[in-house]
């Protein structure tokens, strides 16, 4: 059975995972009590064993064994989504085909940074900017900065930053700060920046700094995985994602 979770401490059952990282902090960060942010609970044997969330049609699925897949895959299809993140091997049990995928890493500890020079506030515009300008697929300013904001001031995110002069060198989140877990990302080096070491050094520092949770991050590209092994992650799995347009 796939129900509709009144609070947030049903989501307790999850483990320290990177989507169970999504799914929490977007929890802790927006509740229980909007549209536009949902989220499920599937049942077997009165047992917990999945959740779902959907955020602005993002949707995030967490599995446990003993996921009914089958029934899992007809609710997903049933609520529908614009995007749906989840690890790889559940991506196929889900019968969904993925339009991205790449390594999952954890973090294992031995990152060494001086982080003097690292801000935590700077300007938001920037910093989509540069995210911009590295690739990543943001949508609408508005949009961006509305959840991001959400989570900075919730304090389920940490931005990190590095000035090179007046702009952003480089930047890094913690995404999203779950119950159990972590997950960073949006990792982007300006082009004038790169070679500087900015972006090992925003990475490790975050991951040292929340290391009292188990600590995650989904590479863009799978060459990624050896940069980010140098800074002491360690390929634990693959990511996948599938959109709906």
């Amino acid at each position: 059975m796939v129900k509709l979770i009144e609070n947030k401490s049903e989501l307790d059952f999850l483990p320290a995972d990177p989507y169970a990282a999504r799914i929490t902090a977007f929890a802790e960060t927006y509740g229980t009590e909007h549209s536009f942010a949902m989220f499920w609970v599937q049942t077997t044997d009165e047992k917990a064993v999945a959740s779902v969330s959907r955020v602005d049609g993002n949707m995030t699925v967490c599995c446990l064994d003993g996921t009914d897949y089958e029934e899992l895959s007809a609710f997903i299809n049933a609520v529908g989504f614009s995007s749906l993140t989840c690890d790889a091997e559940v991506m196929k049990k889900l019968g969904f085909e993925a339009a991205k995928t790449s390594f999952t890493v954890e973090y294992k500890g031995g990152a060494v940074f001086d982080s003097n020079d690292i801000i935590r506030d700077c300007d938001k515009k920037k910093i989509y900017d540069l995210l911009c300008l590295c690739g990543f697929e943001l949508g609408d300013y508005g949009a961006f900065l509305a959840d991001i904001c959400a989570r900075l001031n919730k304090g389920t995110a940490t931005l990190s930053a590095i000035l090179n002069g007046d702009e952003p060198g480089a930047c890094a989140f913690a995404l999203f700060e779950g119950t159990k877990s972590v997950l960073l990302g949006a990792v982007a080096t300006n082009p004038s920046a790169r070679g500087m070491g900015f972006a090992s050094k925003l990475v490790g520092s975050l991951a040292e700094e929340k290391s009292d949770k188990k600590v995650f991050l989904f590479c863009r590209e799978d060459s990624l995985a050896e940069f980010y092994k140098k800074i002491g992650f360690k390929k634990v799995g693959c990511w996948a994602i599938a959109e709906n347009n």
